[in-house]
């Protein structure tokens, strides 16, 4: 470039400064908000060129200042990007992290996606089978199964998310790896993370309790109030997993770490360390939150399902305490207050499944009413419940209530396969 081009240039076209989460391999860090003499960098800046330097960057800065013209990697976080020409729109609707609003669920879809769950699944079994048996676990298999999951949910993420509503207690352990693991890719392709990071990320989720096999059954199975030492042996999943991850020459640090960091808190209140904010690093945040939604909206000895309402506001109460703030306001927006797989109360009395819910229709999406009959529950015609409102007023079909996942024992996985063999694609 010119120089003469580049010093009439306003900064902001070649400056950011970003949060240290933001960094990405390839960036060139030209400033920091701790004086640059006390590092061992050289004082033209530095360029981040591998995970250690950029878990540094987290470590000990708030903020770094990274010129574009001299990085490889052009990445900009969406609010230094460009405005788009004008007559095209931008709006919330069109940014990634409504792609799940945006993708529809039909038979295609959801065929294929029970198709990946499945894989999944069985993946699932086996790895805590083997490390119940063995201790050993088959991670290329895993990483592999959770590849072919990523690519699907880049195509159907909808589709995906609505199997994680299938929520079985004689299940829950395999079925929770499994939700995580797909709801922290979900949510890192709506963050528009990196390929490698999707997988990375998706494979943690998977992977995050594997140190429960460490840990007394008795213990973990315990249906009243743990006591102090019985919860310091349950602290200890974090460690177990980790040191088991770190054997594997296959698993990347940044699996590893996100597996030791899940149950750290910004507040400095979590384990195993006590980190606080910006030291967390940044698959762990996502792993956390997610982890905590799935168990909220499950099933468990101790506790039983909350709906993705109450989910969503626990987690809302937590932020910035408990949980990463901007995790936390990043899954609101990818779920939605409604989601795919929802069960609902109509304010007639008639129980339904979402189906789709565009952002811009809010609490009004397109649903399937249900109706019991032969001791299951069975799938019948679809509502656009946006245009029963525009179209009857005050006597139109509305949503009363959001739902607890199996809600009367409404099987997810039985409607799924309903939807897959009757609904056509839109």
């Amino acid at each position: 470039m010119d120089w003469e081009e580049f010093s009439t240039r306003p900064v902001w076209e070649y400056e950011l400064k970003l949060e240290p989460f933001e960094l990405k391999l390839g960036h060139f860090v030209r400033k920091m908000d701790r004086p640059w003499q006390e590092t061992d960098f050289p004082l033209q800046g530095v360029l981040v060129e591998s995970l250690e330097l950029k878990r540094w960057f987290q470590e000990h800065c708030r903020w770094v200042i990274v010129d574009l013209d001299r990085s490889p990697n052009k990445y900009r976080p969406a609010r230094f990007r460009t405005p788009q020409p004008s007559g095209h729109t931008d709006g919330e609707d069109s940014h990634a992290i409504q792609i799940l609003r945006r993708s529809p669920i039909n038979q295609l879809t959801l065929t294929r996606a029970i198709s990946e769950y499945q894989r999944l699944d069985r993946q699932a079994d086996e790895l805590i089978e083997q490390l119940e048996r063995s201790g050993n676990m088959d991670v290329p298999t895993a990483a592999r199964t959770v590849d072919q999951v990523a690519e699907a949910m880049e195509e159907n993420p909808a589709a995906l998310v609505w199997l994680t509503r299938i929520k079985r207690q004689d299940r829950y352990t395999a079925q929770h790896c499994i939700n995580v693991a797909i709801l922290c890719m979900g949510l890192a392709v709506g963050l528009e993370w990196s390929r490698r990071e999707i997988r990375e990320v998706g494979l943690a989720g998977l992977l995050h309790d594997l140190g429960k096999v460490k840990v007394d059954g008795e213990i973990l199975r315990k249906p009243g109030r743990l006591t102090t030492g019985e919860f310091d042996q349950i602290k200890e999943h974090c460690r177990y997993g980790y040191e088991m991850l770190l054997e594997d020459e296959l698993v990347s640090r940044n699996v590893a770490e996100a597996v030791l960091c899940h149950h750290e808190q910004p507040d400095g209140k979590g384990y195993p360390q006590g980190l606080i904010g910006a030291a967390i690093p940044p698959m762990a945040r996502v792993v956390a939150v997610i982890d905590a939604y799935d168990a909220i909206t499950s099933t468990r000895s101790y506790d039983p399902a909350r709906s993705h309402h109450e989910a969503l506001g626990i987690l809302w109460k937590r932020r910035g305490a408990q949980f990463d703030t901007h995790t936390v306001e990043s899954l609101i927006r990818f779920m939605g207050w409604v989601t795919p797989g929802t069960l609902v109360r109509l304010n007639t009395g008639l129980l339904a499944v979402v189906l789709e819910s565009p952002c811009q229709r809010g609490l009004r999406p397109l649903v399937a009413l249900l109706s019991e009959g032969g001791g299951a529950w069975n799938l019948g015609r679809s509502v656009d419940l946006a245009s029963e409102e525009s179209g009857q007023g005050a006597h139109s079909l509305r949503i009363e209530e959001v739902l607890p996942d199996g809600h009367q024992g409404i099987d997810i996985r039985k409607l799924s396969d309903q939807l897959a063999a009757a609904r056509t694609g839109d």
